[in-house]
């Protein structure tokens, strides 16, 4: 059988026969022009002669073949399964037995979801859109502390493409310049008081141009506060291998990194309404965050705990 990744990999590197690469793969010259073939159909421009094949350029999409070489990961994204389009990569992971660290990713999404079941607008390979698949075994307690790590991890990455104007916005959402760039959806699976399964749904807007974004609300692209073009199979590697540290570390350790996530909370130190099915359910200043999470608020009568609800200074979500 003939790795996809292995044989990019070596027709970026010079040209190889049709024998060369029946003999390192062990396989008949008829099975090397198959996968030849596969991998012109995903996008990859081949030059083929007489002399063998050798790839001229690669489709900017996050193929495997293009993502895994850059992986430093154990075990995230080794078990990579990439669409074209899809109706929701949460839902597809979801929806089959994949292994612990097992990704989707698509290129495009006809039925992306935010949270509170919002349609999230994926341009075709402008955006990253993937879903990961843990298996923590943790106590349901860890849940909302699982959900800001998640998040923070892909926040220090993006961090590292921007200079300033990135912040969270608690629970689950990542603003550059007070407009949304990346959003976050977790569902879990309990057993017995303890998180068995988490799927981790992200989607980052890119490359997305001005005019791709004109009918949401609120939202721009790393290429719109920047004016530059990013690498997305480079940035997809690095945030999978940041999200494993982050996780790793956890597991062992329960760290929780509060005190740095607080600091880049949005909106920290001003009145906010938070909101629950649309209703204003409490209304304060944003004191920070507790140990376990969840947002500190000071309204007239106290300090209060919020756990669940969505923020707004506008007065409407």
């Amino acid at each position: 059988m003939i790795d996809s990744v292995e044989l990019v990999k070596l027709l970026k590197e010079r040209k190889h026969s049709g024998q060369e690469l029946a003999d390192v793969f062990k396989v008949s010259r008829s099975g090397v022009w198959k996968k030849v073939k596969k991998l012109q159909e995903k996008g990859y421009v081949i030059e083929v002669d007489k002399e063998g094949y050798r790839i001229v350029s690669s489709p900017d999409k996050v193929l495997p073949e293009e993502v895994i070489p850059f992986l430093n990961t154990k075990f995230i994204g080794r078990n990579y399964i990439h669409f074209e389009e899809i109706h929701s990569t949460n839902e597809y992971i979801k929806s089959k037995e994949f292994p612990d660290g097992a990704i989707v990713v698509a290129e495009t999404q006809t039925a992306g979801k935010g949270r509170k079941g919002r349609k999230w607008v994926s341009i075709y390979s402008k955006g990253l859109y993937f879903s990961v698949l843990l298996k923590p075994r943790v106590e349901v307690y860890y849940t909302s502390k699982l959900s800001l790590l998640f998040l923070y991890s892909v926040f220090k990455v993006l961090k590292t493409y921007v200079n300033e104007g990135l912040k969270i916005k608690w629970p689950n959402d990542i603003y550059l310049n007070g407009k949304k760039l990346a959003g976050f959806l977790i569902d879990s699976s309990i057993e017995n008081n303890e998180v068995i399964k988490i799927v981790l749904g992200v989607g980052i807007n890119v490359s997305n141009d001005l005019e791709d974004l004109m009918d949401v609300e609120i939202a721009t692209s790393l290429k719109i506060e920047t004016g530059k073009e990013f690498n997305r199979k480079t940035l997809l590697a690095n945030l999978l291998q940041e999200i494993e540290i982050d996780y790793y570390r956890f597991l062992e350790t329960k760290f929780f990194d509060v005190i740095n996530i607080e600091r880049d909370l949005l909106w920290l130190g001003e009145n906010v309404k938070i909101y629950e099915d649309g209703k204003v359910i409490h209304e304060g200043t944003i004191e920070g965050l507790n140990d376990d999470g969840a947002l500190k608020l000071r309204t007239k009568e106290n300090v209060e705990l919020i756990y669940i609800g969505e923020l707004s200074v506008r007065g409407q979500l």
